[in-house]
């Protein structure tokens, strides 16, 4: 089962490979070999993360997760201390399923169930019909002790230009019990619907995005074992986020809608 999504970029943007090329740009932007813009899955896993564990705190949620999903998972030289941080598969949920986070996003000791696809380049969406698709865009760099430029302290960023992307969201791993994977599924289509920019540089207007359409991709003879909540229209994104924010309780829903 897949979460397939369009994402629209509306403002120049720059997710930098952290390559330079001398002479033309001090951070280049991420694109493939053959010159093709393209957003990195892992990138884009980590912006959605941000999002759905801001969702969770928003909810409450958040009581339910390991602190190594929410914070900073430990290094080989903290498990043999007793203070350990709180992992699932480690110290924390050890006979049961991991955290909502630990499954979709994964963490040291929980195992992957869900492959993110790098988000592939469709179209520029500019309306200009002629335009440079990787500007250069040139910056001072001020001195915070003094508040000016110094001499030879300019730098440059290569941008791209506003366009559309499509990428998906897939489940690798056998389907869980029926609250785990209507949980899972509402927190990612929130999580991709509170995505508002891509990049660095934001608070500077670059990188303004949304989420512009999602649709389930269901397998063959999946719908024996959907939930009873999204049985009906299991394509249909709402209905999994209703069922996620109402906490899965068909009654809930069905007198939502009338």
């Amino acid at each position: 089962m897949r979460i397939e999504y369009t994402l629209k970029v509306e403002a120049e943007y720059h997710i930098g490979s952290g390559l330079t090329q001398p002479g033309l740009a001090d951070e280049t932007i991420v694109r493939r070999h053959d010159g093709q813009l393209f957003i990195p899955a892992e990138y884009f896993r980590g912006l959605l993360r941000d999002c759905c564990t801001q969702i969770l705190y928003w909810t409450g949620n958040y009581k339910f997760c390991c602190d190594a999903a929410l914070y900073k998972a430990p290094v080989e030289g903290e498990m043999v201390q007793s203070s350990v941080t709180k992992t699932c598969g480690l110290n924390y949920r050890v006979n049961e399923a991991p955290c909502v986070l630990c499954r979709i996003f994964v963490t040291t000791f929980a195992k992957k169930s869900y492959r993110f696809s790098d988000a592939e380049f469709e179209k520029f969406d500019c309306g200009d019909e002629e335009f440079e698709p990787v500007p250069i865009s040139t910056h001072n760099r001020i001195d915070p002790a003094t508040g000016r430029v110094p001499q030879d302290l300019l730098f440059t960023f290569e941008l791209g230009k506003p366009a559309i992307f499509k990428g998906y969201i897939e489940r690798v791993e056998p389907f869980p019990k029926t609250e785990l994977l209507l949980e899972e599924f509402g927190l990612i289509i929130a999580g991709l619907r509170l995505i508002e920019r891509i990049g660095k540089r934001s608070a500077r207007g670059w990188g303004w995005a949304y989420v512009d359409q999602i649709s389930l991709a269901l397998r063959g003879g999946l719908k024996d074992e959907l939930p009873v909540q999204v049985k009906d229209s299991p394509e249909d994104w709402r209905v999994w986020l209703k069922a996620f924010l109402l906490g899965g309780d068909e009654s809930e829903m069905v007198a939502s809608e009338g």
